[in-house]
């Protein structure tokens, strides 16, 4: 299977279109694990008929977003495709919604990965003894 690579400037922006064609609004911030290197979500950019009826709450001077997981899309071409349908995509995010999301980061036991070790950090010696002296 041939890999189809494609830049962030060329996703950012794009319409995302659900199976019942609702045009809900566009692709936003994308969110790379920068240890895996995989986008993990993106930001849903959401169209301003499309608010009440997902249930976000209207942003009166910013956009009003929703995260998406990447494993609702089905497609990337001219559109971003979503499985499901308004309904779907309401339940799908009440779940992951940003307020929500920080409570359960309180509570959610955390996982260790391995990662590699940090470089040391070395500490200046401030003495007399390592001053240059003057001539």
């Amino acid at each position: 299977m041939a890999m189809t690579i494609i830049k962030d400037s060329d996703l950012v922006g794009k319409h995302v279109i659900l199976e019942d064609a609702a045009d809900v609004g566009t692709v936003g911030d994308i969110y790379v694990d920068v240890y895996d290197w995989h986008i993990t979500k993106f930001d849903l950019v959401v169209d301003k008929k499309y608010v009440e009826r997902l249930g976000v709450d209207k942003k009166l001077i910013r956009r009003t977003t929703l995260p998406i997981k990447t494993h609702m899309v089905r497609a990337v071409g001219d559109v971003v495709h979503l499985s499901g349908n308004v309904e779907e995509l309401r339940k799908s995010t009440r779940a992951v919604q940003p307020h929500e999301a920080a409570k359960e980061a309180h509570t959610a036991p955390t996982v260790k990965r391995d990662r590699p070790e940090e470089p040391k950090r070395y500490q200046h010696r401030s003495s007399d003894e390592d001053k240059p002296s003057k001539l």
